[in-house]
C-alpha cells in the first residue's frame, strides 16, 4: 500500500492548487492509466488492486479510502503534467468558462477526435486535470495541446492568423459558412449556463447548429454535444 507520505500527496493532489503547485495529477482506472502511458507519459507512483499488474499492488480497502470516484476504479497512478509544444494548429479549440468536470473532459477528447490539437481556457473554466475530466479525456490529456490563458491576451494573439468563430442560438447557421481549408480557424465553447462571456460575443463571429426538429420544445445542447456537432462540420471546412 502506499507510504503516508504518499497517501498525504494523493489527498494533496485533490485540490487544484496543489496538483499545479506540484504539477502532478491523478488518473484512476487501468485503461486511462494504459492509454496515458501509451502516449509516453510514465506515472511517477502506480497502484492497482490486481496480483498479476505491473504496479504495486493495493487492497481495495485500500484503495477506496483514496479514489475520487464513489467506485474504486482497481488501479490509481500519479502522473506529471505533459510537456507538449504548441505548433499553430490549424484549428483550435477556447473554452470559455466551462465548469463542469465531465463536460470539459469530453470536450477535450472529441477535440483530438476531431483534430483540434490545441486548447485554451479562459479563467473560470474547470481544472483539465481534476479526476473527473482526467477520465473523461480517456488518454487524450496527454496528446492535447492545453494552456489556459486571459481572453484579451489571447485574443490579441490570434486576431490575425485565425478566424474566430462562437457557437452561439443566434449564430450564422453552420451550413452556411463558406468552406476555406487554407483558412485558420478557433472555435469558442462558451460556459454550460451562460454561454460565451460578453467579450467573446463582441469579439467573434457567431454560428449555430439548425434545429432538425422545428417542432422540438429544447432550445439548447448540451456544451459537450453541441461542441462535437461543430468540430466535426468545421473540420471539414
Amino acid at each position: 500500500m502506499p507510504s503516508g507520505t504518499e497517501q498525504k500527496l494523493i489527498r494533496k493532489l485533490k485540490q487544484r492548487k496543489n496538483r499545479w503547485q506540484e504539477k502532478l495529477f491523478i488518473a484512476e482506472g487501468p485503461k486511462v492509466i494504459a492509454d496515458l502511458v501509451s502516449e509516453g507519459l510514465e506515472p511517477i507512483k502506480a497502484w492497482s488492486t490486481e496480483l498479476n499488474s505491473p504496479y504495486q499492488v493495493i487492497s481495495e480497502k485500500d484503495l477506496a479510502a483514496l479514489t475520487n470516484f464513489s467506485t474504486a476504479n482497481e488501479s490509481l497512478a500519479i502522473f506529471p503534467f505533459p510537456e507538449l509544444a504548441f505548433s499553430n494548429s490549424p484549428r483550435i479549440l477556447i473554452l470559455d468558462g466551462i465548469n463542469d468536470p465531465g463536460n470539459l473532459g469530453t470536450l477535450i477528447r472529441t477535440a483530438d477526435w476531431f483534430g483540434f490539437k490545441e486548447i485554451y481556457c479562459t479563467h473560470g473554466t474547470a481544472d483539465v486535470y481534476n479526476p473527473k475530466t482526467v477520465q473523461s479525456t480517456m488518454g487524450s490529456i496527454a496528446r492535447i495541446k492545453i494552456a489556459y490563458a486571459d481572453a484579451q491576451e489571447l485574443h490579441d494573439s490570434l486576431k490575425d492568423n485565425y478566424r474566430l468563430l462562437r457557437a452561439d442560438m443566434q449564430g450564422l447557421s453552420l451550413t452556411e459558412l463558406k468552406e476555406n481549408s487554407d483558412q485558420n480557424i478557433a472555435l469558442v465553447m462558451g460556459s454550460e449556463s451562460h454561454g460565451p462571456s460578453l467579450f467573446w460575443q463582441e469579439n467573434t463571429e457567431a454560428i449555430t447548429i439548425n434545429k432538425a426538429n422545428a417542432d422540438s420544445a429544447i432550445d439548447s445542447l448540451n456544451v459537450a454535444v453541441a461542441g462535437a456537432i461543430m468540430m466535426e462540420r468545421l473540420a471539414q471546412k
